[in-house]
C-alpha cells in the first residue's frame, strides 16, 4: 500500500488540479489513511488519470513491420471478426504509448474495411492479450468513403458507390441485430459531408436499435444541423491523404465544443502516432478551448463514452490506479511525463530513484 502526498492531482468532477493525496492498495485507488506502508511525496509534479486513445490501431498494425505485421483488417466481410484475435502484445508501440502518458486505446480495425469487426478497449500493458483487455466486443466498426472504396476496386477492379456501400452497411446493420443483440455501438468512419449526412439517415432509421458515432467527421462543420452522438474526433496532426481531408484543421475541436456537440480525442495510431494524443490536446488549446475540457476529454470524458468509467479514467476510490505523474501542466508543449503506472503498478519511468 502506497500513499502519494503533495502532489496537484486532477479532479474530474470540478476539471482542476487540487493539491491533495491519493493511496494506491494493490490494483486499485483507495481513501488516504495513515496505514500506508510507503509514502511518496509528489510536491511540484502533476498528476492525471492515463490519457485513454479512444480510436487506435496499436498493436494491431505493428510499427516497423510490413504487411506481415499488419492485422488491422481483412476484406470480406463477417461479423464474427474481432479485433482481439489480431492484437500483438508485444508491439513497441505500447512502450512508446505509455511513456507519453497514454494507457488504455479503444481497438478500432484500420479504414481500409468497409466491414470492420467487433472493437476493444485494452490497457497498454501485460503480456498476453487476455490481460489487457478491459472490455471487449465494445462496438462493430465500419468504414465509409476513400479508403474503404479504394480497398474494395483494388480487389474487385470495378468501382463501388455510394449507393453500394450503403447497401451493404444497411444489410449489415440487420445482420448485427440479429446476430449480435448485445452490440448497440456502431462506430463509423468518415470524413466528408455526404457521409455524415448518410449516417444521420441511418441513425434516424435504426433509432431504436442502435447508438451510431462517427469517427473523424472533418467535415461536420459544414452540415447546418446535427443530431450526431459522440464523435471521435482527429487526429489533425496528420497529412493530407487524399481529397476527403482537405477541410482536415485542429480548429475542428473548437467547432464542435462550441455547437456543443460532444466528442472524444483520438490518433488512430499509427495513422499519427499514439505519442501525438497530447499534442491533439494541446491543438485544441490553441484553438479556443479551455485546458480544463481537454484534460476531461482525454480521460473520464473518453472513459465515459467507452463505457468504462467504473473501472478507470478517473482518480477515484474503487477505479484501477491508472495514473501519470508529469513535471509540469501536461498541456504545455514542453511537459514530460515522470512516471506511468497502469493498475498500481509503474510501467515506465524518466527519472532515476522515482520509485513506488
Amino acid at each position: 500500500m502506497t500513499r502519494y502526498i503533495n502532489g496537484l492531482v486532477f479532479n474530474s468532477e470540478t476539471r482542476s488540479f487540487t493539491k491533495q493525496s491519493f493511496q494506491v492498495q494493490g490494483q486499485y485507488f483507495e481513501s488516504a489513511t495513515s496505514l500506508a506502508e510507503t509514502e511518496l511525496d509528489l510536491d511540484g509534479y502533476y498528476i492525471t488519470p492515463g490519457f485513454i486513445d479512444s480510436c487506435s490501431q496499436i498493436g494491431l498494425a505493428e510499427i516497423g513491420i510490413r504487411w506481415e505485421g499488419d492485422d488491422s483488417y481483412e476484406f470480406d466481410s463477417h461479423l464474427q471478426y474481432s479485433v482481439v484475435d489480431g492484437i500483438y502484445p508485444f508491439d513497441t508501440a505500447f512502450q512508446k504509448a505509455i511513456s507519453h502518458g497514454v494507457t488504455a486505446s479503444h481497438i478500432v480495425p484500420s479504414p481500409k474495411s468497409l466491414i470492420g469487426a467487433k472493437t476493444a478497449i485494452i490497457h497498454h500493458t501485460h503480456t498476453t492479450v487476455d490481460e489487457m483487455v478491459l472490455s471487449k466486443d465494445v462496438a462493430y466498426s465500419f468504414s465509409i468513403g476513400h479508403q474503404a472504396k479504394s480497398t474494395f476496386f483494388a480487389e474487385k477492379k470495378k468501382p463501388l458507390t455510394r449507393m453500394g456501400i450503403a447497401k451493404i452497411l444497411r444489410e449489415t446493420l440487420q445482420q448485427i441485430q440479429q446476430q449480435e443483440p448485445s452490440i448497440k455501438k456502431i462506430v463509423i468512419r468518415a470524413h466528408k459531408a455526404v457521409d455524415l449526412e448518410f449516417i444521420s439517415r441511418l441513425q434516424q432509421e435504426f433509432a431504436s436499435i442502435f447508438d451510431f458515432h462517427i469517427i473523424h467527421g472533418t467535415e461536420v462543420p459544414l452540415l447546418q444541423e446535427t443530431s450526431f452522438n459522440t464523435i471521435i474526433a482527429g487526429p489533425t496532426f496528420r497529412y493530407i491523404e487524399h481529397n476527403e481531408m482537405m477541410a482536415l484543421s485542429p480548429k475542428l475541436y473548437h467547432q464542435l465544443s462550441k455547437h456543443n456537440i460532444p466528442f472524444v480525442f483520438c490518433t488512430d495510431h499509427p495513422v499519427s502516432s499514439t505519442s501525438h494524443l497530447t499534442l491533439e490536446g494541446c491543438l485544441a488549446v490553441r484553438e479556443g478551448m479551455t485546458r480544463q475540457d481537454v484534460l476531461y476529454a482525454l480521460t473520464t470524458g473518453a472513459a465515459n463514452f467507452l463505457g468504462i468509467a467504473h473501472k478507470t479514467g478517473a482518480i477515484c476510490d474503487g477505479l484501477f490506479a491508472d495514473f501519470v505523474i508529469w513535471d509540469k501542466h501536461p498541456l504545455d508543449l514542453d511537459a514530460q511525463v515522470v512516471a506511468t503506472y497502469i493498475k498500481g503498478t509503474k510501467v515506465y519511468a524518466r527519472e532515476e530513484g522515482f520509485t513506488q
